[in-house]
Parts: C-alpha cells; sequence; structure tokens
C-alpha cells in the first residue's frame, strides 16, 4: 500500500537546548548585575574612606602646627617676663638662659634679646650680638606686642648657622620686653626652624600612605606652599580646597589638581582670626584618587574571576540538569517515532519500553506501551481506548494544572497563581471605578519558632497563619503564599487608601491572636506592606508587587508588627 509522501517537518529546539539557553542567560545576567552593583558600592565606599582619613590626617597637621607655634608664643612671653632677659645690662646671664631653652628645644635655631633701638644685646651661640636688626619683621611686630611672623627664608642668620640637607627657613616668634615703669625697653625674639614641621609630615605620613603617593601641603595665605612635594616648594597654586581652607572651612573633596590629576583632598587652616600671635595656614593632605580607589578596583578583578568561574560551574550543572531532565523524554519519543514509522509501513511495530527518570515520563511510557498493545489486539475499540487516554490525559492535566497554581505546604494558590489573577483584579477595578489592594505581609517571629520547636511545627503555623487569613477575608478576595513566611492578600471594591489600611489593621489583630500548635502554643505578629492601584493607572504588576513590598520592609524598620502603606 502506497503512501502519500509528507513533507519534512520543521525542526523544533529540543528541550535540553531551551533549557541549557535559559539557564544560561539568567546566570550572565545575575552575574553582570551583581558585579555593577559591587563596583559602584566598592567605589564609593573606598571614597568616602579615603576622603575621610585624609580629613583626619589635615586636622592632626593642624593641631600639630598650632601646638607647636602655641608653645613657641608661651615660650616667648615667659622668657620676656624673666628678670635675666629684661634686663640684658648682663650678657652673660641673659645668654645662659637663652641657651637652656634652646638646649631643651633644639628645633629653636635662634634665640636673642634686642634693645629698644634693635641691636642684638645678648642671643645663642653668640650670633648677631652687636648687630642692628631694627628692620627686621618680627622685631617691629614685637614692639607692639606678642606676634608670630609668617615662613620665610634665613637672611642674617644663613651663613652663621651649620650647613643642613634642607634649606633654612624660619618661622619667627616675638614679644616686648617691658621695663619696671611699663614702657618698652626692647623685644624677646625666636626664630624657629622649619625643620620641625617637615619632620610632623614625614611622621603623619604612614609608609602605606606615602608610597600610594598622599602628599601633606602647608600653604601661606597668598598661595605659597611652604611644605610639600619638592616641585611645589615656594611656588603659588589655586585649587579649591586651598579656597574653602582660607575661609575656615574644615573637610574633603574630590578635585582636578594642576597636573591633571584628581585627587581626594582633606583641608583646615591653622590659626585664629584676628590673633597675631598665631599663623594662619591652610592645611592640605591629598592622595591621588587612583591610588585610594586601587584596592577596591583589585577587589572588582577578583570578583570579575570568581564570577567567571561561578558562571562556567552554574552553566555545567544546567548542562548536566538538563541532560538527566530531557534523556527519558528522548529515549521515549524516539520509541513513539519508530512505532508509527512501523505502523506506517503496515508492520508490527515493537513495544514502547517502560521509561524511568521521573513519574511523569514512566506513567508516559507505560500508556504508550498499552496504547500500542491495544490497538494491535483490539483495533476494533480503538476509539474507545482512545476516550479513556483523552480523559486520563485530561485528569492529569487538570491535576497537573492544581499543583502549578497552588502551595503544597497550605493549599493556598501560589505565586504563579497570583500573577495570573492581578491583571483580572486590575481589569475589575476599571469596570468597577474602585480601587483594589496588594497587602504584602511577612510573618515577624517565624525564625524563632522554628529554632525553638523544629520545622514541622514551623510548617503548622504556616498553615494555620494561611488558614487564618483565608478566613478572615471576604471570598471574593485573594490570600496566596508567596514563599517561606511571606504571604499576599488582594482586596477588591475598597472606598480609598484609609479603607484598605483599616482592612490591614484589622487583619493584624486577628493574625496576632495565639496558635496552637501540636506540641507548643505561639504569638507571632506581621508586618505588612498595602500598595494600592486606582482606576486609570498603569498594569504594571511588578511595580506594584515591588511596591508592597518596599511598604512591608519599611514597616519592618519601623518597629515590626505594623502596617505601611505604600507612597
Amino acid at each position: 500500500m502506497n503512501h502519500p509522501a509528507r513533507a519534512p517537518r520543521r525542526r523544533s529546539l529540543r528541550l535540553a537546548t531551551i533549557t541549557m539557553l535559559m539557564v544560561s542567560i539568567a546566570v550572565t545576567l545575575t552575574v553582570l548585575l551583581h558585579l555593577a552593583l559591587v563596583s559602584h558600592f566598592a567605589h564609593q565606599q573606598a571614597r568616602k574612606e579615603a576622603q575621610l582619613r585624609l580629613q583626619q590626617l589635615s586636622w592632626q597637621m593642624r593641631d600639630s602646627l598650632n601646638r607647636v607655634t602655641n608653645n613657641a608664643i608661651v615660650t616667648v612671653k615667659l622668657l620676656a617676663d624673666l628678670p635675666q632677659i629684661r634686663s640684658y645690662d648682663q650678657p652673660e646671664a641673659t645668654r645662659s638662659v637663652l641657651e637652656s631653652i634652646q638646649r631643651e628645644v633644639p628645633d629653636y635655631a635662634w634665640i636673642g634679646v634686642v634693645d629698644a633701638k634693635g641691636k642684638v644685646r645678648a642671643s645663642t651661640g653668640r650670633m648677631l650680638e652687636g648687630a642692628q636688626v631694627e628692620a627686621r619683621p618680627w622685631f617691629q611686630a614685637g614692639l607692639k606686642g606678642a606676634h608670630a611672623t609668617d615662613y620665610h627664608p634665613a637672611l642674617l642668620l644663613n651663613k652663621l648657622l651649620p650647613k643642613a640637607a634642607d634649606p633654612w627657613r624660619f618661622i619667627d616668634m616675638s614679644a616686648p620686653l617691658l621695663g619696671a615703669d611699663g614702657q618698652v625697653r626692647g623685644v624677646v625674639g625666636v626664630h624657629m626652624s622649619w625643620q620641625w614641621a617637615r619632620n610632623r609630615a614625614r611622621q603623619l605620613l604612614t609608609p602605606a600612605l606615602r608610597e600610594y603617593g598622599a602628599e601633606v601641603l602647608v600653604v601661606r595665605a597668598d598661595g605659597t606652599v611652604i611644605l610639600g612635594p619638592e616641585h611645589l616648594i615656594e611656588k603659588k597654586i589655586d585649587t579649591p580646597s586651598l579656597r574653602l581652607a582660607q575661609t575656615g572651612a574644615t573637610g574633603s573633596l574630590r578635585e582636578e589638581g594642576a597636573d591633571g590629576r584628581i585627587y581626594l583632598t582633606g583641608y583646615s587652616r591653622t590659626g585664629t582670626t584676628g590673633d597675631p600671635a598665631t599663623l594662619q595656614w591652610a592645611v592640605l593632605v591629598r592622595h591621588t584618587e587612583d591610588a585610594a580607589l586601587a584596592d577596591a578596583r583589585a577587589l572588582e578583578d577578583r570578583m570579575i574571576v570568581l564570577s567567571v568561574l561561578m558562571a562556567l560551574v552554574l552553566a555545567g550543572c544546567a548542562a548536566l540538569l538538563a541532560r538527566r531532565l530531557t534523556r527519558p523524554m528522548d529515549a521515549l519519543s524516539g520509541a513513539i517515532e519508530q512505532a508509527a514509522a512501523a505502523t506506517r509501513a503496515g508492520g508490527r511495530p515493537q513495544d514502547i519500553p517502560v521509561v524511568d527518570g521521573f513519574h511523569e515520563a514512566n506513567v508516559l511510557s507505560h500508556a504508550m506501551r498499552e496504547l500500542v498493545r491495544s490497538e494491535e489486539a483490539h483495533r476494533s475499540a480503538l476509539e474507545t481506548m482512545n476516550q479513556q487516554l483523552e480523559s486520563t490525559v485530561a485528569a492529569r492535566t487538570a491535576e497537573l494544572q492544581a499543583l502549578l497554581l497552588h502551595d503544597a505546604l497550605t493549599g493556598l494558590p501560589n505565586r504563579r497563581a497570583l500573577m495570573q489573577t492581578l491583571p483580572d483584579a486590575m481589569h475589575r477595578a476599571v469596570r468597577a471605578g474602585k480601587p483594589c489592594a496588594l497587602l504584602f505581609l511577612d510573618m515577624d517571629g517565624f525564625k524563632g519558632v522554628n529554632d525553638t520547636h523544629g520545622h514541622e511545627e514551623g510548617d503548622e503555623l504556616l498553615r494555620q497563619f494561611g488558614a487564618r487569613l483565608f478566613e478572615a477575608v471576604r471570598k471574593t478576595d485573594l490570600v496566596a503564599r508567596l514563599a517561606g513566611d511571606e504571604f499576599v492578600v488582594v482586596l477588591e471594591g475598597l472606598a480609598d487608601a484609609q479603607d484598605a489600611h483599616e482592612k490591614a489593621n484589622s487583619l493584624l489583630e486577628v493574625l496576632r491572636q495565639p496558635y496552637a500548635l501540636r506540641r507548643a502554643s505561639v504569638t507571632v505578629g506581621a508586618s505588612i506592606g498595602v500598595a494600592l492601584h486606582r482606576p486609570g493607572e498603569a498594569h504594571d504588576l511588578d511595580a506594584w508587587l515591588a511596591r508592597a513590598d518596599n511598604a512591608m520592609y519599611a514597616a519592618k524598620r519601623g518597629g515590626k508588627n505594623a502596617v505601611a502603606l505604600a507612597a
């Protein structure tokens, strides 16, 4: 018997291929999102920590500068009150006191007593004794009161002091010498070597910070760098951090330097406004952003490698799982195709093998075997058998559909059923002209029950919790269990948001009542987030659920066992 030729069938994608593709796409998207979030927050946190550290270092340097200059001013004032200093007519006694102070504080490069006409009467090491210094700014300022004179190069003392690795630079402290009649009869002055500030800056920066390029800059009011990198010393700069520091502000910021690099800079200012005995310098501690974020970027690189490895492992597991799931179906489909080909050829088809692997494949293989045998033995009863088979398949389909749409533990609709029902609720809200509400519930205290009484008691609590929810709402409302101790209630035909809030509070009262478990009686609460959907709003299921979820977390943060209404 000749059979008409059949058109070649279009080859469909195999189940294993579809499963593998879906899992691979999900894994890839998850890894990419994870990397993006980690990269953003790691960089942000590293930048904040670096700025805070630099701000603190700026404060420390500022305090060190203030402390040293204040100590020097105090020393000068104390010297001005000593009888041996005020009566400088005995140079040897005066010089002895000055040199004892210098031995205690080696940073005092020169201490001298000058009469009212500007002649040096006594000094440490006899340097400049007899010299006229009436033109020096520190002398002129010292005649009027205690005064700090800003950073300057050594002039008269440059050739008298020992040679040093760094050029001699001073800040000067001076105060008037008053006679018994209260008249100014001279000035006591201290030239403090700038080396102490260089040493403090070196101590302030740890080896790790110096390795990464952190820098301490001290800048005069005119913008001249008096302490910092060699290429900037005694050169003027103008940066946002400097301008802020000069106003007296303190903090940290991100800015571009004159070299084109991006810096994180902590800033502050020394001294006190209006006090001539203090020096007002801007203190900047800066660090290149690239160096500050180096650890965060190294972490990002490591996470990329780990994420790629994780993606490969998950893809391999997905491939194995897909093969495990589809192998029985492939064997069964191959046997069916062979039987169909044998039937078309007029021969006797071989029995369909019993396929193991999972329950549905086993049931189907048994059914197909019986079907083929019955076709051969009782061709006349084929239609009756077909009807029975269709009935069995329909019942199985309905049973599977029920399993897919209901939670196995509580018997309530599950997430799939909820997502199928929500669009209908939205449409009914439009037709009725009344809002509907989505209540997102998370049980408070469930973990404690689980940990204390065991998982069986926890499951019983979930069943009673779901049953109590189901009984507390109207028949037209929906109660579903999402996962774990999370439930959702859909209320329809509401008047307004207040109506939804009141109904949620009434549910909360019901749920707070004690639960009689098998071995104990427990009391738990719930945090409820309420999101309203009004007629005319866009039908966005994910956004609606997200608003209710966020409101629930707001209730959690507010102390739990409460109701929060989404904005």
